[in-house]
C-alpha cells in the first residue's frame, strides 16, 4: 500500500514517466475508491498541480485516490501532452499550440492500474479535470475514452469532436471570462460541442450562482451525459496569476513563491466544484 503523497515512475515506451500519487491513510485497500486524474497545464508540472488543486485534502474528507500525472519531457518549457488539433475558431484566438506526440493516453492506462493493483479502484468512478493545457488533454481524453466515466477541463478548449467515440458524458466546463491566455470563447466553443453531442438544449439553462461566478446546467441531457458550465467573474483585486483570468479557480498559492501564479483564491473552489460535480451526474 501507498498511502499519503508518492512520486511514481512508470515506463511508457522507450520514456519514464512520473507522477504523483495520493491516496489516504484511512483507505481500506480491498475496498473499491474513486480515481480523479487531474493533469496540469503548460509551464507546469505535478508537483504545482498538486499544490494548487489541494485536492488530496478533499480526498482524505471523501475517502478517494488521486493521481496528477506529469507531462513529457524533462523541463516544464517541453510541450506536455498529447491533445490532439484544436479546433480552428479557439485555434485562431490563441495562436499556435504545441504538443507533444507522446502516448499520453497509456500513460494514463498505467496510472489506472498502478492505482488499481495498490489500492482497488471503482472502475465506475474514474474521473479527470484538468487545467488549461491540461484541460484540452482532459476534453481529447474525455471525448475518446469510455473508461473516463465524467470531466471537468477548466480553462481549455478542445478539438471539433468530429471524431469523438463516446456518446455522452457529464462534462463540467470552468472557466473565466477575462482569460487572457486561454480566451473564454474556447470554453464557450468547447461547452457548445458537448451541448450537441450530449443531446443538450443550449436555451435557457438552471442557473446557480457560486462566489465569484454562476454555474449554468443545460436541459434536456441524457442520463449521465449533463453538461455544466461555471463562469467565475471576480471583482478586483485579484491574486496575482501570470496571465489575468488564468488560474485554479479557489486554488492556493503554491510554496515556494516562486512557483506562484496559476490560482485564483477568490472565487469558488474548482476542485469542491468537480467532485460535487461528479457525485451528483456520474455516480
Amino acid at each position: 500500500m501507498k498511502r499519503g503523497k508518492s512520486r511514481q515512475t512508470v515506463r511508457i515506451g522507450d520514456m519514464d514517466r512520473w507522477f504523483n500519487y495520493y491516496a489516504p491513510a484511512s483507505l481500506d485497500p480491498n475496498t473499491p475508491v474513486a480515481l480523479v486524474l487531474v493533469p496540469h497545464g503548460y509551464f507546469m508540472d505535478a508537483d504545482v498541480m498538486y499544490e494548487v488543486t489541494k485536492y488530496s485534502e478533499l480526498a482524505d474528507k471523501e475517502k478517494f485516490v488521486v493521481a496528477f500525472p506529469s507531462g513529457a519531457g524533462s523541463t516544464i518549457l517541453d510541450d506536455p501532452w498529447n491533445i490532439g488539433t484544436p479546433a480552428p475558431t479557439c485555434l485562431a484566438t490563441v495562436g499556435f499550440l504545441p504538443m507533444t506526440m507522446n502516448d499520453d493516453q497509456a500513460f494514463l492506462d498505467a496510472i489506472i492500474k498502478f492505482a488499481d493493483d495498490d489500492q482497488c479502484i471503482d472502475h465506475n468512478h474514474v474521473f479527470m479535470t484538468g487545467f488549461s493545457m491540461g484541460a484540452y488533454f482532459t476534453n481529447t481524453t474525455g471525448c475518446n475514452r469510455e473508461e473516463i466515466k465524467a470531466i471537468a477541463p477548466h480553462s481549455g478548449g478542445s478539438h471539433d469532436f468530429a471524431n469523438c467515440k463516446v456518446k455522452t458524458k457529464p462534462v463540467l466546463l470552468m472557466h473565466f471570462e477575462g482569460d487572457e491566455l486561454i480566451p473564454y470563447m474556447c470554453g464557450t466553443d468547447t461547452r457548445d460541442r458537448w451541448v450537441t453531442l450530449n443531446g443538450c438544449q443550449k436555451d435557457n439553462p438552471d442557473v446557480t450562482m457560486v462566489k465569484g461566478g454562476r454555474c449554468e446546467y443545460y436541459k434536456g441531457c441524457p442520463a449521465k451525459g449533463q453538461v455544466a458550465m461555471c463562469t467565475f467573474s471576480p471583482t478586483p483585486p485579484m491574486s496575482d496569476e501570470v496571465f489575468k483570468g488564468h488560474g485554479w479557480s479557489g486554488g492556493y498559492e503554491p510554496q515556494p513563491v516562486g512557483l506562484s501564479g496559476y490560482s485564483i483564491p477568490e472565487t469558488e473552489s474548482a476542485t469542491q466544484l468537480s467532485w460535487d460535480f461528479f457525485k451528483k451526474y456520474a455516480w
